[in-house]
């Protein structure tokens, strides 16, 4: 029986039970869309379960080859239903066996289309991934469950390091090992299952290598460190000849690594100046989202020139030729899972473009080609394009060509400097992508491209900026308030980046410093409230609207949202967050906000020297929470805000996030709402675009602008 003809006997299945009921009760008359939650009964079941899980003592490396309540019960939690049988809860460090396998398999409503006998015998781990991976494919419809096989390297409380990216540690994670390859099932970046040792030897790639001690050989990968033992005594004496800084692949399997490939030793100064510039490629990957989410369930292309599509069908490599304006289904590809396609467009300058089922574009058209993947959870698209002709698309979505041509140029170098960074960390590999087209990093194809876009990008082709030998991390934001920050408004090292500093953007200050040989500090409640009161302050983008801004918010009937809004930061961020139990007299740390009431207040506990919030506290009845990083604070304090109005008079009802973290706050008793009074738009940090347009109105060129806004960086050709 194919897996149509289960859905159809399955479905036909359940209609029948929602029709005549079971035990008394009324079930569903389908199964509801899989979600990434489970439901608040069945996730009151499965935490306890989960927490006996993760705190159990210690056992012997053979019980692996067995599966605790507790694990499955995580493994199941892509239903939002109570389905675990009786008693699960209590028993979350108890084997799982056949008669228990038997009722959740009942429970599920699988019963006769899934055979298992009863018995007391507990089930080997092949034997209960055997029977969930048929239950997945009855129940998980939209594939929410995602195999994927992994590298441990390292694992810290609730989180696992993976030679891709982190995970969350579900239950079954404190079974795992340090450099062991493993086939799991994840969700939502969480682990929630494991279905076996993985035989599968997987390669790290660019690692340096820091030291070599006897059998093992220390080193950092991804910014990380790790002491690996190591079976290969050839590659080891290979990297005691290369030395210190040597870079390598490591091939690791079973907890040590097996082979040592590839090793070079470091290089001189001057001849990594040499290798970066001649490594800097001139294409990018870009990611195109779908509404901020990476799948598509369906999309379609089409050209305004000759266009073709190469993809490999029963391994031979096969190439469709299409006519201007024919419109082409992603289904109609016929892609298999893992497959992918590759549209181009006739011509250097012809342009692919995305389409809704009518024809209808819904992209501004792109350069290069597109490459279509499909993977488990759907279809997604990346564009593969010549930088300078990317940077035409970037300029034109992230500055209005009114700003002038100066300033143009100025966004060009910065837009041109930024992706090289974020090309280098490659934060989308997963994806065969580098960047995405969102405002996560700079916006692409949002707006038409004129000639003025064009022109500033050619007349500073492959200019960057450089700080020493490297390229600097070119951030930039819409409009200050009057300043500028550096990295402390994200807490992290100021020293790392010494051209990002505060500005003062008074045009009568060239050198950007407050008063003559003076560093500008807001970071005085007073001071900053001072200066955020004066709507006149003279500053090069005091013609942008979000120059000043008021807004209110209500945060006691917003006490829902709120919280949902700080649980999902501090998904994201759980260093920024701190929570505090007060219900007794001395404030304890709280790993959550349960038990924490009501909001009573909110206040700034800590300003930048650039006025910027460094951290904010909002107060409840039993507990407090202090939130760091600008952008958790705007989150947070966005999703209660009821409306805000801007310095030229015009207003917007509950934006849902705030402009900058920028703001003052007071409390209106009369309205019972707080008052922010604020101003800029963005995270404040390198060059504002609005001051960089009213600096080319005053007469700057743009190396003067970007000299300003980045401190001690030259302007050069990347080769």
């Amino acid at each position: 029986m194919d897996r149509a003809e289960k859905l159809k006997k399955y479905g036909n299945k359940r209609k029948r039970q929602a029709r005549h009921g079971r035990n008394g009760s009324a079930r569903g008359t389908s199964r509801q869309k899989a979600v990434r939650l489970a439901g608040a009964a069945f996730a009151s079941v499965c935490l306890a379960g989960l927490l006996l899980f993760l705190l159990r003592p210690k056992k012997d490396d053979t019980d692996f080859l067995y599966v605790t309540k507790g694990e499955l019960a995580s493994c199941m939690s892509f239903l939002a239903e109570e389905i675990l049988p009786d008693g699960w809860e209590k028993e979350a460090d108890a084997y799982v066996t056949q008669a228990e396998m038997k009722t959740l398999i009942h429970n599920v409503g699988l019963a006769g289309l899934i055979p298992v006998s009863g018995g007391t015998e507990r089930l080997g781990r092949q034997a209960v991934t055997e029977y969930y991976e048929q239950m997945l494919d009855y129940l998980d419809l939209e594939n929410a469950v995602q195999k994927e096989t992994i590298l441990v390297l390292s694992r810290d409380g609730k989180t696992c390091r993976t030679q891709e990216e982190t995970l969350q540690a579900g239950a079954a994670v404190s079974g795992l090992k340090d450099f062991y390859t493993y086939a799991v099932y994840v969700m939502d970046d969480q682990i929630i299952g494991v279905k076996a040792e993985s035989e599968k030897t997987m390669a790290l790639r660019q690692v340096q290598v820091q030291s070599v001690s006897g059998d093992s050989v220390q080193v950092i990968y991804q910014t990380k460190k790790y002491k690996i033992p190591c079976k290969d005594q050839t590659g080891i004496e290979e990297l005691k000849r290369a030395g210190s800084g040597a870079s390598c692949v490591l091939c690791i399997k079973g907890g040590a690594i097996t082979k040592i490939k590839e090793t070079t030793a470091k290089s001189s100064p001057e001849t990594q100046k040499k290798s970066q510039a001649q490594t800097l490629s001139d294409s990018v990957k870009v990611l195109l989202l779908n509404q901020g989410k990476i799948y598509y369930d369906q999309i379609f292309f089409t050209s305004d020139n000759p266009w073709s599509v190469k993809q490999t069908v029963k391994k031979k490599e096969k190439k469709t030729a299409y006519q201007p304006s024919d419109l082409l289904s992603v289904k109609k590809l016929k892609l298999s899972k893992g497959g992918s396609a590759v549209i181009t467009s006739a011509g250097e300058n012809g342009k692919l473009y995305l389409a809704g089922a009518d024809g209808g574009r819904i992209s501004k058209g792109y350069y290069g080609s597109l490459t279509v993947y499909r993977d488990t959870e759907g279809y997604y698209v990346v564009n593969h394009v010549k930088i300078e002709k990317y940077l035409y698309s970037v300029v034109a979505s992230e500055m209005p060509a009114s700003f002038g041509a100066e300033a143009l140029k100025a966004q060009a170098v910065c837009a041109r400097s930024y992706v090289y960074r974020q090309m280098a960390a490659n934060d989308y590999r997963r994806y065969h992508a580098q960047i995405d087209d969102s405002t996560n990093y700079q916006v692409y194809n949002k707006s038409e491209v004129v000639e003025a876009d064009i022109e500033a990008v050619e007349a500073t082709a492959g200019e960057v900026m450089y700080a020493g030998d490297e390229i600097v991390n070119a951030y930039y934001f819409s409009s200050s308030f009057g300043y500028t920050s550096g990295m402390e408004i994200w807490g992290q090292d100021e020293a790392a980046y010494p051209y990002l500093k505060v500005k003062s953007l008074n045009p009568s200050q060239k050198s950007g410093k407050a008063k003559t040989g003076q560093t500008p500090d807001l970071s005085r409640e007073e001071d900053f409230q001072a200066y955020i009161s004066d709507r006149k302050a003279p500053a090069f983008d005091s013609h942008s609207r979000y120059f000043r801004w008021t807004a209110k918010v209500e945060l006691s009937a917003a006490v829902k949202e709120l919280k949902n809004k700080i649980k999902e930061r501090q998904k994201v961020n759980p260093d920024h967050f701190t929570f505090y139990s007060t219900a007794k007299q001395k404030p304890k740390k709280a790993a959550s906000l349960k038990g924490f009431g009501g909001v009573k207040k909110m206040y700034v506990s800590k300003r930048g020297r650039s006025g910027a919030i460094l951290v904010l506290t909002i107060q409840f009845e039993f507990g407090k929470v202090e939130i760091k990083s600008e952008y958790n604070i705007r989150a947070v304090v966005g999703c209660a805000m009821e409306g805000i109005t801007y310095a030229d008079g015009t207003a917007n009802s509950g934006p849902g996030f705030v402009p900058s973290a920028y703001f003052s706050i007071s409390f209106d008793k009369k309205s019972k709402r707080y008052l922010l009074s604020g101003g800029g738009n963005g995270h404040g940090m390198g060059m504002s675009q609005y001051g960089a347009a009213g600096m080319a109105k005053e007469g700057w060129s743009y190396k003067e602008i970007l000299a300003f806004f980045y401190d001690g960086v030259k302007v050069k050709k990347t080769a």
